[in-house]
């Protein structure tokens, strides 16, 4: 147990009351406080973590760590008056957990699109290693053998979980942890992942997005240029499985990205860099690329040596993922080839262009897409693949922007011949209503409703429709909720699971499990 002396070593403060005294545990939530606990009290979007102060030396907190002078706990209590409490949240959870992120080999993944998916395929190459690998991502936890969903509808938690799940995987005996890492967990301004100690730092893409957190795309690819940063703040030395080792500090970008240079220049010259693309000249290309509605083939050129890669994935955008997965691998010394067996063993990961298969002559795809850019990355990359029809089954999320989605209609309208619109997570906002908003873009584009688009706020009639409507060599996308285990309604969440309601629509029309 240590001192909350201890667990305030990297944390400029104003010290009030006895720092001796034992911390048991950490908590930011009020509700979470045991006895001979720290409370750490944020400002939220919405909530104050201040006004729980009381509540939390109620529950038996024993020390308060604040940020408002004006909302200070009892000067009998221990204290520490700081900054920001959220930023020092990540130092704090690290000292409580005994830096784990020394104990580890990190693996950051940053970018705009993609991270998810980079970050299991990175988990999986490594795992060729014959090492125990955990990783955190905005679909799934992993820890050694133990795999399950984050349901926490955050691709990064708070920093107390994080340091907790890598103390987790420590303890479980992993030798690598691979994080992904947002632009809001990576901000100076939250320092969710500020205590990491990465070691190997990678970047799949910029894009314009989350500028109503961050305020400039500027600004965006300053917090994503973090991770890079940080990797200066690692050990160059970490107890890996127990024993003293050296570990190597590298930087990985995509050559094709226009701000590769923005990235490699963050990480320095002390750092080794590597690169992979399509297109430029890269440590890591892909040539002779063959994508269809089943699969993905192409040859990876590496310094290892070329290797032909027959993937299970759907889609070009995952050879630049695939790449980098390999990257990763490369950097840490992990044999290529054991590396794409791996990868190719991979039927499709949950909720990112994933197959429903029950022997029906029409392709079923699932995928997380839900903003314009993504549509038009997915439609335009499946439409010259689908021999027959391409049909989509979206909506749009109720609460959130509102201006994307007669981009959205307009997009799908281009790239599809038919189109169900339905609820995505309407929250408070009427479903028809924003189903509306879409179709003014859809017919925009030439669509007519209840001809070629169809207005169906529930979203497992749409689903059930779509399919019934589907033919031999159609393709249907089934986008917006992927691997997302609800949807959000203003009476409250409904469970959903997209894979499995695509399977019973098509149990429902006779098909079954081969």
């Amino acid at each position: 147990m240590k001192s909350f002396a201890e667990l305030l070593l990297h944390v400029t403060h104003q010290a009030s009351g006895d720092h001796h005294v034992a911390i048991s545990n950490v908590a930011y939530d009020s509700r979470k406080v045991t006895p001979g606990a720290l409370f750490v009290a944020i400002k939220g979007v919405h909530v104050d973590g201040h006004r729980y102060i009381a509540t939390a030396l109620e529950q038996g907190a024993v020390a308060v760590v604040y940020d408002d002078p004006h909302q200070a706990p009892p000067a009998t209590i221990p204290s520490a008056l700081v900054a920001d409490a959220k930023v020092a949240l990540s130092p704090i959870a690290a000292a409580f957990y005994d830096y784990p992120a020394q104990q580890l080999e990190v693996v950051g993944i940053t970018g705009s699109k993609g991270k998810t998916t980079t970050t299991f395929l990175t988990a999986a190459a490594l795992e060729a290693s014959g090492e125990l690998v955990g990783f955190m991502s905005t679909v799934d936890f992993k820890i050694g053998q133990r795999q399950w969903a984050n349901k926490t509808r955050q691709s990064t938690p708070e920093a107390l979980e994080i340091q907790a799940m890598l103390r987790e995987m420590v303890e479980a005996g992993c030798r690598y942890a691979v994080v992904e890492s947002t632009s809001h967990g990576l901000s100076p301004r939250w320092n969710r992942l500020g205590d990491c100690a990465y070691d190997v730092a990678l970047i799949t893409n910029v894009t314009h997005e989350h500028l109503d957190y961050h305020g400039t795309v500027e600004q965006y690819r300053a917090d994503k240029a973090q991770l890079f940063q940080l990797l200066a703040t690692s050990p160059s030395q970490k107890s890996i499985l127990g024993q003293p080792t050296p570990v190597e500090k590298v930087a990985i970008v995509n050559a094709d990205d226009p701000h590769a240079a923005q990235f490699r220049a963050a990480a320095g010259e002390q750092v080794r860099h590597l690169s992979y693309a399509i297109h430029a000249e890269a440590d890591l290309r892909a040539t002779e690329i063959v994508s269809t509605s089943k699969g993905l083939r192409f040859t990876a050129i590496t310094p290892q040596g070329n290797f032909a890669l027959n993937l299970q994935l759907v889609g070009t955008f995952y050879v630049y993922n695939v790449l980098a997965a390999l990257s990763v691998c490369l950097a840490r010394g992990v044999d290529l080839a054991a590396a794409i067996q791996r990868l190719e063993a991979i039927p499709g990961i949950n909720g990112r262009m994933e197959q429903v298969e029950l022997g029906q002559p029409f392709s079923v795809l699932v995928d997380y897409a839900h903003n314009p850019d993504s549509f038009e990355q997915v439609m335009s990359m499946l439409r010259p693949l689908t021999q027959g029809r391409l049909i989509a089954v979206f909506g749009s999320a109720g609460e959130r922007d509102l201006a994307k989605r007669p981009i959205q209609g307009q997009i799908a309208a281009k790239w599809c011949d038919l189109l169900y619109l339905t609820d995505e997570d309407p929250r408070a906002e009427d479903s028809l209503q924003i189903l509306q908003e879409i179709a003014a873009g859809a017919k925009a584009e030439g669509k007519i409703i209840d001809q070629n688009c169809w207005l169906i706020p529930d979203r497992r009639t749409a689903i059930e429709q779509a399919l019934a409507t589907a033919q031999a060599g159609d393709v249907v996308l089934l986008l917006g909720k992927g691997h997302e285990g609800n949807i959000i309604y203003a009476s409250g969440d409904i469970e959903w699971n997209e894979h499995a309601e695509a399977e019973r629509a098509l149990q429902g029309l006779g098909y079954i499990k081969r």
